[in-house]
This record gives C-alpha cells, sequence and structure tokens, in this order.
C-alpha cells in the first residue's frame, strides 16, 4: 500500500516516520527488533527513492540507526542524502561514537572542522568523552577549549568528559578552572541543592574524583562534605574512599567505609567500592579488615566471586597481607581466570619467594590458552629473580624473542641484570647493560647500582650514579646507596661528600620505619625509637633475644651499621634498628601461635634478616616482614616445643608491663 502512494504527497516521510513511532508507543520492543524494523523501513525508503532527498527523515534514520549500532547502514543512508545539514553531520559523529568506532569519528570530527560546519552540544560532547574514554586526555581538553572559543556552550556531560580528562591528568589548575566555569554558567548550584537531579550529583561525584586524583583532598572532601548525606549515592561514595585508598590516606578510606554502610542512610557498595576498600587494606597490610570484607562479600550475593573483578582485587589485598595461601584458595575457586587472575597469583608466590609455585602457574596460565605478553614476562622474570632461579630467569628472558616474538623493554633488562648480579655475576650484568639495543634507562641503572651494593663494587657504582645524575633521575635512594656503599668500603670521607650534596640538592633522606599489628593495634617504630610506652620493655626483649641467638651461632653483621664508629657501637645500633623494635612489641603483645606481622618502608637490612631467621627458632610464632621489594617469612617448624626456650623471656617481659 505505502509503495502506491503518488510522488507528490512529499510530507510522506514524516508521515512515515510518525506512524513508525506511534506504532511502537505503549509496546515493549527490543533493540534488537527495533533494528529489524528499521531495516524494513530502510527497505521501503530504498524503493522510495524520491523521499531519500528529504533531510529530516534522513536525519532520522542515521540517529536511530547510530543508536542500534547499526553504522553501515546509516553510512549508506548518508551517503545517499543529496543534500545534508548540520543534523546529519552531528548524527553521524554521535553514530560513530555511541558504537565504540572513535576513529571514525575523530576523522569526520577533523572533516567538519575544516569545513567549518558548526557542531551542537552533542557532538562535541561525543567527541571530548571519545578522546577521554581512550586516554587521550591532553586532545580532550583541547577540543574542549575549540567548543569554548566556537561559542558552544557545554552541558554537565560535557563538563563530567572534560573532568574526567583532568582527574587522568592529575591537571589540577585546569579541573579548578572547569569548576569555576561550571559555576559561573550555572551548570552547578552554589548551595549544593540537589533538588533530585541526578546531573548536578554526577558533576559533584566528577569533581570528588578529579580533586582526588590530583591529590587534593582537601577540596575533594569539602565537596563530599557538602552533599547531604541523604543524597550521595555510590558513586560519591566509591569515589571519595577511592581517592584515599589509592592516593591518600588508607585509613581514611577504611572510615569512609564504615560511614558508607551505616545506617541511617546506609548505601549498599558494589563492587567497584569492594575494590577500592581492599586496595587500602593491601596498602595497610590490615589483613583483620581485609578478612572482614571477603565475608561481607561472601555474605551479600550481590558480588559474584566466581567472576574474575572482585576475586583479582581479593588475590592482590591477600598477596601484599602476606597470606599468599588464602590467595590461593580465592584463586583456586574462580570460575573465570583473566589474565590479570593469572598475573596477580603469579606475583603473589614471587613477592613471598615461592618461585617454582609461580612458574607452575605460568605453565597452567598458557596451557588454558592465555598467551604471555610482555607483562606477564616480567612478572616471571621478578619471580625468578627474588627466589634465586638465575638459570629459568635467563631462559625465560631468552623466550620472549626467541617463542613469543617479544621485545624486551628496559624493565626486563633491569630484572636480568638483578638477576645476575644479585648471584654473583656482576660482570655479565654490566655486559648485559654495556650490550643493551637501547639506552639504558633509569630503572636499569638502579638495578646496576643495587648490586654494586650487594657486591661492594665502588667503582661500577659511581659510575652508575653520574648515569642517574646525567638523566636528572636520582633521588634519595640512589645517594643512600653510594653512601652505603662508601660506609662498607670504610670511605668515610666520600659518605660525608655524598650527604652534603644531598643537603645542598634538598635531597632528605627518608627514615627508616616498621608498623606491626598486634593485639593492642598497630605501632609504628623509627631507628633508635624510645617514644612507645613499651619502651623499656621491648629493649629489655630485645636485649635478651640477641644474647639468646648469640649463644646459637648469631654474629652481628656491623657491615649494615653505617657509621664511623666502634664495633660495640654498631652492634648496639643494629639492635635499634626499626624492624627488630617492630618485632620486639609483637612478641610482646601478640598471642603465642597468631603471625607477627611487619611492614618496613625501605629494604629489610641484612642484620634483621640474619637475626629474624635465629629468633624465628626460638619464638612461638611465624614472622613475615614485607619491605618494598618482597616478603621475608620466618618460620621454624619445630618452634612450638620451644617454649621452654626463649619463650619464658618474652613472658617475663610482658609481666612487667601494663598491657
Amino acid at each position: 500500500m505505502l509503495l502506491n502512494l503518488p510522488k507528490a504527497v512529499k510530507p510522506i516521510g514524516v508521515r512515515f516516520l510518525s506512524g513508525a513511532r506511534a506504532a511502537c508507543v505503549g509496546v515493549d520492543v527490543y533493540p534488537s527488533h527495533f533494528a529489524s524494523l528499521l531495516k524494513e523501513c530502510k527497505a521501503i525508503l530504498l524503493h522510495m527513492s524520491h523521499l531519500m532527498p528529504d533531510v529530516f527523515v534522513g536525519n532520522a534514520l542515521i540517529d536511530a540507526y547510530g543508536k542500534c549500532g547499526l553504522m553501515e547502514n546509516a553510512v549508506k543512508v548518508f551517503n545517499m542524502m543529496e543534500f545534508k545539514d548540520v543534523v546529519s553531520w552531528n548524527a553521524m559523529v554521535a553514530g560513530y561514537s555511541q558504537s565504540g568506532n572513535f576513529k571514525a569519528a575523530f576523522e569526520l570530527f577533523k572533516n567538519i572542522r575544516k569545513e567549518n560546519i558548526p557542531l551542537d552540544v552533542v557532538t562535541w560532547t561525543a567527541i571530548i568523552a571519545g578522546y577521554s574514554q581512550r586516554g587521550c586526555s591532553h586532545e580532550a581538553l583541547n577540543v574542549f577549549r575549540q567548543m569554548i572559543f566556537s561559542g558552544s556552550l557545554p552541558n554537565c556531560v560535557t563538563i563530567i568528559s572534560v573532568l574526567s580528562a583532568c582527574a587522568s591528568l592529575g591537571a589540577f589548575s585546569q579541573g579548578m578552572e572547569i569548576h569555576a566555569y561550571s559555576l559561573k554558567n550555572c551548570l552547578l548550584t552554589l548551595d549544593n541543592d540537589f533538588g533530585g537531579e541526578d546531573e548536578d550529583l554526577m558533576v559533584y561525584n566528577a569533581l570528588i574524583d578529579m580533586y582526588s586524583k590530583c591529590r587534593s583532598f582537601k577540596a575533594a572532601r569539602s565537596i563530599f562534605d557538602d552533599i547531604p548525606l541523604e543524597e550521595r549515592n555510590v558513586v560519591t561514595w566509591t569515589v571519595m574512599i577511592g581517592g584515599h585508598a589509592q592516593y591518600g590516606d588508607s585509613n581514611d578510606a577504611l572510615k569512609l567505609f564504615v560511614e558508607m554502610i551505616s545506617e541511617p542512610y546506609g548505601v549498599a557498595p558494589n563492587a567497584y567500592t569492594i575494590s577500592c576498600i581492599l586496595m587500602a587494606c593491601a596498602h595497610l597490610a590490615a589483613i583483620r579488615i581485609g578478612k572482614q570484607i571477603h565475608a561481607y562479600v561472601l555474605c551479600h550475593h550481590r558480588y559474584d566471586l566466581s567472576a574474575y573483578f572482585v576475586a583479582n582485587c581479593l588475590i592482590d589485598m591477600y598477596s601484599k597481607c602476606g597470606d599468599v595461601d588464602t590467595d590461593r584458595h580465592v584463586f583456586d575457586s574462580m570460575s573465570q581466570k583473566s589474565a590479570i587472575s593469572w598475573t596477580s597469583m603469579m606475583i603473589g608466590y614471587g613477592m613471598h619467594g615461592r618461585g617454582s609455585e609461580a612458574l607452575d602457574i605460568f605453565d597452567k596460565m598458557r596451557k588454558a590458552g592465555f598467551v604471555p605478553d610482555d607483562i606477564t614476562f616480567l612478572v616471571v622474570l621478578y619471580a625468578c629473580s627474588y627466589c634465586g632461579m638465575v638459570d629459568q630467569g635467563l631462559s625465560y628472558f631468552d623466550s620472549m624473542s626467541a617463542d613469543y616474538g617479544l621485545t624486551p623493554r628496559a624493565e626486563h633488562y633491569a630484572c636480568a641484570i638483578d638477576l645476575l648480579a644479585r648471584f654473583g655475576r656482576l660482570d655479565k650484568a654490566w655486559k648485559t647493560v654495556k650490550d643493551m639495543p637501547m639506552e639504558p634507562t633509569a630503572v636499569v641503572w638502579v638495578a646496576l647500582l643495587s648490586a654494586c651494593r650487594v657486591h661492594s663494587n665502588v667503582e661500577l657504582a659511581e659510575h652508575a650514579l653520574n648515569k642517574l645524575v646525567e638523566m636528572n633521575a636520582e633521588n634519595d635512594g640512589s645517594y643512600t646507596l653510594i653512601s652505603n656503599i662508601y660506609a662498607t668500603a670504610g670511605r668515610w670521607k666520600d659518605v660525608a661528600r655524598i650527604r652534603h650534596l644531598m643537603k645542598k640538592s634538598g635531597i632528605k633522606k627518608r627514615p627508616g620505619c616498621s608498623w606491626v599489628h598486634g593485639q593492642k593495634g598497630t605501632a609504628s617504630f623509627f631507628v633508635g625509637d624510645r617514644s612507645h610506652p613499651l619502651s623499656p620493655q621491648i629493649y629489655a626483649l630485645l636485649e635478651s633475644l640477641i644474647d639468646r641467638i648469640k649463644a646459637m651461632g648469631y654474629v652481628p653483621e656491623t657491615n649494615f651499621a653505617l657509621h664511623d664508629v666502634d664495633e660495640e657501637e654498631k652492634n648496639n645500633l643494629l639492635v635499634e634498628h626499626s624492624e627488630k623494635l617492630a618485632l620486639a612489641y609483637g612478641l610482646l603483645t601478640t598471642f603465642p601461635g597468631c603471625p607477627i606481622r611487619i611492614t618496613k618502608n625501605l629494604r629489610v637490612c641484612g642484620d634483621c634478616h640474619s637475626a629474624f631467621t635465629y629468633i624465628s627458632k626460638i619464638v612461638d610464632h611465624e614472622i613475615v616482614v614485607r619491605d618494598p621489594s618482597r616478603f621475608h617469612h620466618f618460620k621454624n617448624e619445630y618452634n612450638h616445643v620451644l617454649r621452654g626456650g626463649a619463650m619464658w623471656i618474652v613472658d617475663q617481659e610482658k609481666g612487667k608491663g601494663k598491657m
């Protein structure tokens, strides 16, 4: 019937589309059904070729096809249109953007700009959002500037997209400018009176996220606190918690999570919230709280632990909290595993010195059909380095290019250098640096400098530091390493020279700090710290333990007391190391049989490692020490029978303090 209409009836396009829309009123139509309907509409319209010049019909079809993801059909309609207006071009850009074909959207956008065709806010926003979502944040900000200069006014969605770009860049100044622009142009209310407007809250959430990622927590928290408690949604809480967990104080993240789920306006966290709070637990090594979050997840069935998103976060948390066995239990319970799941499990085993198990996971990953990439090999090389698996590590390094066609990056070379140097092959490590196909980066020179610390090679260490200085990549860690190398060699004048150079350059050495979770809470200690109320008992216990382990064969490694003093004073300085103080506090405040988990901000010194090995044989605790590079486990399988040994010392010291 439609095909028999007279050609003179020009308004048929309008009536046809209106009729199609009216036919769908009150009818549940799935997108797939609507797409099929559009195909039928197009077939009819193609027979009515006199309708194709009708710009209204063409634009409506392009818009509809774009929203249904049928961009091939949209392109055909666009190309058949004899006349195209601004709406036609805008609809095409929006369609490409909505369907995820940002490359085509960007190309069309460039052509539109060359032809000076006006753009509407939808098109500007589509391009800005496309750039922002693809990580091209500089381009997103540049397009936003073009939009403002063109006289087009952004809407809330535009502002959200451009704030996301600022957040990715950490562009604090630009973010503040956009915040001010939004207030000036009434895109935000000054009094935060949302009145049920979701768009306002979305912009405020984006502002919190931006300020958090720019590490301006005062500004982020000010906006967060101004939002009425009953108006905050799950995104509001999540961006604030995530900001603290990732960039700020993880303790604040934990406090916010408790507030979030508390009555009377308790908000149920989503999977992203859970991932953020697990990240905070990992940063703090707060395994007790992490386990409580795990239990919360299990009790609330909205979180599917068989899926890999939340489970991956649990794997990371347990690894960083020192419980790799529970880590493996979570991993094995997953019905779906992503590449991140496999890699996270390998990282966990590698960090805990269980290299053979890390490589076993690597083999199972390949058998499961996952092809390892450069990140996977980086994890494998780290695992081999941590565990002293030199030959296996070098074999995997060669396998990257030979078997998988992957070109090793500087980070892979740094791992290989660390692997060689750590186990006595410093000459070959230096040859590897010289033979690198690319210019060695800072990470390579730091790896070589660290190796020189182990082997006391002053000349090569000086060369590595000079390279870092040339690259402006030196920091307190680099200067501390060379200073320690000089101290070990007895070159105290050079030690003084390095300290003077650091002071002149404004570089401060980070003081060693360790913290431990005991039954009475978390305590932190610096070197020689005597500020804790239990300090008398802590030092008395350490003195008793050192005497006992000396009788077992422990010899203090005074080369780690990096001061120009006599041997007796060096012995006293070693006792005051922060990790030893943390261990003594843990022994005084932790029930027998419970693990003592210590975290240190710098690498554990060799003497403390040796002392802990002996102490673990005479106390009824597993000792787990986490430093920036790995976990150190100290456990004696038979220490449960040694209660009559050194444990009486611990019991005596516990009795002296007010617990």
